[in-house]
């Protein structure tokens, strides 16, 4: 029997009914959830889109539809003060890739490998398939491909648009149906620019190189970088799917500022000739460490030469051109000769702590903290690099010897304590706080020699040192020391060169006066340390009437139209000494080069016709441990200024450390600044005296076993030019003419190192031809001249017959018919020719 329930009695068919509503409604409510939601994140989406994420999306909208391109400038050109192009720009280009649209593109990795070896193939610069392939795929961290990759930098344009044209002609699928497939490669193109300096090693130390990204990193180039890089330009344009701009599609267009151009005060002529002598020197003398020179001229401050040795090639600034260098890297096992000529070029201490045990590793080690260090050979080689990209005289001190004897003259007489009539005794020897066993110290002169008693002019032709301590002992420190700052030997000079030295090693007046042996050791400039420039500024404030000027090398800026954009001016930093001193000091310096009496120190830097004033300087590194003869590493140095009654231009040279039987700077250095004396002082012009210009003929002397540097001296001191024949190298084995023979004032002599035959040329018909024109067809022809009756007559007869050969040397007398009106000729233009390996004298 059923059970009673509470439910109503609903018929069957009204329950399925109630049920099925109730589903409706759930559904229709579930619907409507549905819908709320929907709308509700599309009125999100709307929002963020519109809204909240509106900048966002505009910015990548306009990136996927603009093309946005920097256009680099031009960098500026860097020219000699003649006008000679010593450094340019050439316009390149970059090819760039897309690996996003590359991947997009769909094309497989067999597709992408085949024209990675294509695209190998057109560059032909070695770079690998697989490189390119890699390129071509390029994934960051996350891995989503990169949008901009680069592909190759600096090819020229032939190569970029045989490139950019395979890029778009090589498709998925080859053309169908008069459709070409799906495109794979997306490249473009950026226009760039490379740096080139014409003349390679020449005054790469000044110039300096540009960096991979095109910026200044050494010299000039770093020094101007902001002057010459110029201003980048901008394009901006609408492009299509494929990243190609739209013909009617909005586009707005910044040109490029190009870069400003630099004339230096550089002569070239007169650098290759400073560089000549330099190179030759290093090598005649065996020079381990640097070597450095300078001309300039004195009055201004501008320089006309800068030289450091050894160099490099700012086109190849990485590679290391010391032959000897890439030599020693090479070895297994370096012996002590090899570190002894390293500590010269690199520095005892740096030297030591990379090369402990005479080999050099090529595996990188771990320091005590775990890092990882380079290996011996690494270190060794960016040493190296970074020895040969310094212009050493600036950024390396050097001791300055005797040369500083000249700042201690000068602090004498300007400050009223001395006069030229100064008078000290040198026994030979002088010893310094007698019995006290801190400070007791003996001196000598050089060799022990005894001047005995001497005025001011002769202790510097005799550069004697007890008689310059005695002065500085006079002079008291305060006084030295007022001088030594203002000749700037505590600061820079302020050249307009990067890294110059901010630090130098001199005494102040509390050292020189609580250690006597300081201030003695500084009157004669040993134990101190200064840059070059800093000497070679000092001794042009001497000549010059004492006046310290600001050296410079950019003589002006120009724009790309010619327009001077700034023009360099002298800058004056102060009066040093009073003109009358300068006066005096460069009467003593003319006395140790030539003049009355049997002895002057520096003679050798004498060149017959020209009143040259100098000094020389030794120092002896008592910093450093002694060679393996037992000597002390020198520095040797010369300080050269002419002409003396009005001087223009000053010549300072050091050799670092040369390994010579003769160790004195009046022996190794003088001859060197004689020798670039010899050349550069006709081509600049400075006038000769008449009182000091041989006429009338000279007696030749012999030069057979002397070195190429040691034959020039003696020719230039009895006024004959020289030249020569074969490598500077070795010694002189046969001269034209020859020793003993009578020749004209200011002959030619031809001296050989490879051979005893002569040097045969053909004589050149003059008849008929004025005598200033006949000389120079003669010289041309490498003959020498003499001339019977006056020459500025015409020429009716010669003694060497025209069209004969003749040696080099041989002199051709001139008959001159004085009566005749010689008409005016012109001398045909010689172009002046950069080399700096031209081995004539």
């Amino acid at each position: 029997m059923p059970q009673p329930t509470n439910q109503p009695n609903i018929p069957p068919r009204r329950r399925r009914a109630r049920a099925d509503s109730g589903m409706k409604a759930r559904t229709m409510f579930c619907v409507a959830v549905f819908i709320i939601a929907g709308f509700g994140l599309l009125i999100y989406q709307l929002y963020a889109l519109q809204l909240r994420d509106a900048e966002l999306y505009r910015t990548e909208a306009v990136t996927q539809q603009m093309k946005d391109i920097t256009l680099p400038a031009l960098r500026g050109s860097i020219y000699s003060v003649n006008g000679k192009l010593l450094a340019k720009s050439n316009t390149v280009w970059n090819i760039v890739a897309d690996p996003s649209s590359i991947a997009k593109s769909g094309a497989t990795e067999a597709q992408l490998r085949t024209a990675a070896q294509g695209l190998a193939d057109l560059l032909g610069d070695g770079t690998t398939a697989d490189a390119l392939y890699e390129i071509l795929t390029a994934k960051n961290a996350s891995g989503t491909p990169y949008q901009y990759r680069m592909l190759a930098k600096g090819v020229e344009k032939p190569v970029a648009d045989a490139i950019v044209s395979y890029a778009d002609t090589y498709r998925m699928e080859p053309e169908k149906n008069g459709t070409t497939g799906k495109r794979i490669l997306y490249l473009s193109t950026e226009q760039a620019s490379t740096r080139s300096y014409p003349y390679g090693e020449f005054l790469a130390s000044v110039l300096g190189f540009c960096n991979s990204d095109g910026e200044g990193a050494y010299g000039l180039e770093k020094y101007y970088n902001e002057t010459l890089a110029g201003t980048p330009g901008r394009s901006v344009a609408e492009t299509d799917v494929n990243g190609n701009a739209l013909a009617s599609g909005q586009s707005d267009l910044h040109e490029a500022i190009d870069g400003n151009d630099l004339y230096l005060t550089i002569d070239e002529n007169v650098q290759a000739i400073v560089e000549q002598y330099l190179t030759e020197a290093m090598n005649t003398f065996t020079v381990h460490g640097r070597g450095s020179a300078i001309v300039m001229n004195v009055k201004t401050g501008a320089i006309l030469a800068m030289a450091s040795i050894e160099q490099f090639d700012p086109n190849d600034p990485y590679k290391i051109t010391d032959a000897k260098m890439t030599a020693i890297l090479d070895k297994e096992e370096i012996d002590a000769e090899d570190i002894d000529w390293l500590e010269g070029r690199l520095g005892e201490k740096a030297v030591k702590d990379i090369i402990a045990d005479g080999k050099i590793s090529r595996d990188k080690t771990v320091d005590e903290d775990g890092n990882e260090v380079a290996s011996e050979y690494t270190q060794l080689q960016g040493m190296m690099r970074e020895a040969q990209w310094k212009n050493k005289n600036i950024t390396e001190l050097y001791m300055p010897g005797s040369v500083f004897k000249l700042i201690t003259a000068s602090a004498g007489l300007d400050s009223g304590i001395m006069s030229t009539s100064q008078t000290f005794y040198c026994g030979g020897s002088l010893t310094v706080n007698e019995g006290s066993e801190l400070w007791e110290h003996t001196y000598r002169c050089a060799n022990g020699e005894v001047h005995y008693e001497q005025d001011m002019a002769g202790a510097l032709n005799h550069s004697c040192n007890l008689w310059f301590i005695q002065a500085a002992e006079t002079l008291k420190p305060q006084i030295f020391y007022d001088y030594i700052q203002a000749f700037g030997f505590t600061q820079p000079t302020g050249i307009d060169l990067p890294n110059e030295t901010r630090w130098t090693s001199v005494y102040n007046a509390e050292q020189m006066a609580e250690v006597d042996t300081n201030l003695y050791t500084a009157a004669f400039g040993q134990n101190e340390s200064i840059t070059p420039m800093q000497m070679a500024t000092a001794v042009a404030a001497i000549a010059n009437g004492g006046y310290l000027v600001t050296p410079y090398v950019v003589d002006s800026v120009t724009d790309k139209d010619g327009n001077i954009v700034t023009q360099t001016e002298t800058n004056i930093r102060r009066q040093v000494i009073s003109e009358e001193v300068s006066r005096q000091l460069l009467s003593m310096m003319e006395n140790n080069v030539h003049g009355e009496g049997n002895y002057h120190s520096c003679a050798n830097a004498y060149v017959a016709g020209y009143r040259i004033g100098g000094k020389s300087g030794t120092a002896e590194r008592t910093d450093r441990h002694l060679r393996g003869d037992g000597d002390y590493y020198k520095m040797m140095s010369f300080a050269a200024v002419l002409p003396i009654d009005d001087p223009e231009i000053e010549v300072f040279v050091l050799l670092d450390d040369p390994r010579w039987f003769k160790d004195y700077a009046s022996q190794v250095v003088a001859p060197v600044v004689g020798n670039i004396i010899s050349e550069i002082a006709p081509y600049l012009g400075i006038e000769q005296d008449a009182a000091y210009n041989p006429t009338g003929t000279v007696k030749v002397q012999t030069c057979l076993e002397y070195t190429w540097t040691n034959a020039q001296v003696t020719l230039n001191r009895l006024g004959l030019k020289h030249k020569l024949i074969g490598p500077s190298s070795g010694t002189i084995v046969y001269q034209y003419p020859v020793g003993g023979s009578v020749v004209p004032a200011g002959s030619t002599v031809y001296l050989y190192t490879a051979t005893d035959q002569n040097a045969m040329t053909t004589v050149p018909d003059v008849t008929g031809k004025t005598g200033t024109f006949a000389e120079q067809m003669l010289r041309a022809a490498n003959l020498n001249v003499q001339f019977s009756g006056d020459s500025s007559g015409k020429v009716v007869a010669q003694d060497v017959q025209s069209g004969t050969t003749a040696a080099y040397g041989t002199i051709v007398t001139l008959t001159m018919d004085t009566g005749a009106e010689a008409p005016a000729e012109e001398a045909p233009a010689v172009e002046e020719n950069i080399d700096p390996a031209n081995e004539e004298g």
